[in-house]
């Protein structure tokens, strides 16, 4: 495989052009709540399994989901419908432990190893994305966040952790054309370090460019001091959405992120069409029409599109999707929104990794089996979190806001906070947020690490088997939307 290099708004190998596209294989080496069925995030219920199962077997537990869940045969699948490049989201503690930082796990790295050594026999790129970073660049679950506050952007020792682990993978890599790039952290978000909320629009939300800029350039020289070769992917900020305070492009070979979630692909409602826009109740909510038009226009006015006109560079849209547990009847507008979705990319010449490869049955390409073991098994809890709204991805429309009285509770804080000019639809998403996918979600963990207390390490084998590639269920009308683009050629930016 060759190296790829940035050429202008291109990257290129030996054979010229090469638009990345692909999938993100989510849940893995970062593992998050509604893609592998458990409640809360990874370190917590990490925590409450082995208070469970004992030191071995929860280490075990989580051992054999892993060695399931990303096979050589999911990464033969993933080459055979077209895609170049997956996208492999991780989670520092697989690397380094907080009680002994800047020792190094080769656990994570075998585990890394063994998936570039599949991609190189397949001819699929793999990007290396730090998704949950040392302290925390985001205040949410994905980073693996159980407190709800971010701390990466003002203490100076987790910066420098990062910085470390970053010269860690590069050594380890920089000899290998299959790794694409380095993606030096996932949705960050530099001003919020203690939530989201109030000031999570971009109405309301003060970036900080100084500091990220200042990060995202010690990050990069500290790279480029032990290898000057694989391309680096910088994310804009407010989970990639904001790039107007970004520096300019200021080292060779970058290539810059953004995501692009939205309601056209989360529902509910015919597409192309009106689709309510926040709020959980009638009254409250706004409808906005989608259709592939507006989704053209809206892509080209992102702030990550207009940034990489103007400077002349590469950009990757690093995650996004639709999402298909909101009922069978609307299914078939979320796949047509998907669809035109990455028509849009590909006329407008973007590099994407769809969000997510496998999961439980909400966003993936491949489904694991709702009458598996594991999905029976942990059918109670599924249900418990539905009916809590303790996962954020059960649909924004089944969210049980009213029923727990958040949005009283919010509109009762906005009022004596004095917050003017609040979006108080987005204040009660975001309490109900925190709340529900923070606190619930960990009232439910003991729950789940209950059903394999009793477990040997044969049946957690067995159990795991579920997420194995040929146990699982693909989505066929995705995946031939999928095949369709992957073949497409790029318009060009």
């Amino acid at each position: 495989m060759d190296f790829l290099q940035v050429e202008g708004n291109t990257v290129t190998g030996a054979n010229g052009a090469l638009t990345l596209r692909g999938t993100c294989v989510g849940g893995w080496l970062n593992m998050e709540n509604f893609i592998d069925g458990f409640p809360g995030c990874e370190s917590g219920i990490r925590r409450v399994m082995k208070e469970a199962l004992g030191e071995e077997n929860s280490r075990y537990f989580f051992e054999s989901l892993l060695d399931n869940f990303l096979s050589e045969a999911d990464i033969a699948y993933i080459a055979q419908c077209g895609a170049a490049v997956i996208r492999l989201p991780i989670n520092y503690r697989h690397f380094e432990d907080d009680e002994r930082p800047f020792e190094y796990k080769e656990e994570g790295f075998k585990r890394l190893n063994k998936v570039f050594d599949w991609c190189e026999k397949y001819g699929l790129y793999a990007i290396i994305d730090v998704h949950a970073v040392p302290g925390w660049q985001n205040a949410h679950w994905h980073s693996d966040n159980e407190s709800a506050i971010s701390l990466f952007w003002t203490h100076k020792l987790f910066q420098e952790r990062l910085k470390k682990l970053w010269q860690e993978i590069a050594v380890r890599y920089r000899d290998r054309p299959v790794v694409a790039g380095y993606e030096l952290m996932n949705e960050p978000i530099v001003n919020t370090p203690v939530g989201d909320l109030p000031f999570m629009t971009a109405d309301h939300y003060k970036p900080r460019w100084s500091i990220m800029n200042q990060v995202y350039k010690d990050l990069v020289d500290a790279i480029r001091t032990v290898d000057k070769k694989h391309i680096i992917f910088l994310e804009g900020d407010r989970y990639g959405q904001s790039f107007s305070g970004l520096s300019a492009p200021f080292a060779e070979n970058l290539v810059y992120s953004c995501h692009n979630y939205t309601m056209a692909g989360f529902g509910p409602g015919e597409y192309p069409g009106f689709i309510k826009t926040k709020g959980s109740d009638e009254a409250a909510c706004n409808l906005e029409y989608w259709d592939r038009q507006s989704q053209g226009r809206l892509f080209a006015d992102t702030e990550g599109a207009v940034f990489a006109k103007k400077y002349g560079v590469p950009l990757w849209v690093g995650e996004f999707g639709s999402q298909y547990n909101t009922g069978q009847d609307d299914v078939p507008y979320r796949l047509a929104a998907m669809d035109d979705q990455l028509d849009v990319f590909n006329e407008w010449g973007a590099s994407w990794t769809t969000w997510t490869y496998k999961d439980m049955g909400v966003m993936g390409w491949l489904t694991v089996n709702p009458e598996s073991e594991y999905a029976r098994l942990v059918a109670p809890i599924q249900q418990k979190k539905s009916e809590l709204g303790a996962e954020n991805f059960v649909g924004f429309h089944k969210m049980p806001i009213g029923k727990i009285k958040n949005r009283e509770l919010a509109h009762t804080i906005a009022d004596i906070a004095a917050l003017a000019g609040l979006d108080r639809e987005r204040f009660v998403s975001g309490l109900s947020l925190l709340s529900l996918t923070g606190f619930a979600a960990a009232c439910l963990q003991p729950a789940y690490c209950e059903r394999f207390k009793k477990m040997t390490k044969g049946g957690i084998d067995k159990v795991m088997a579920s997420f194995a590639f040929e146990n699982c269920l693909i989505n066929k009308p995705y995946q031939d939307i999928l095949i369709k683009r992957f073949k497409e050629k790029s318009a060009g930016a």
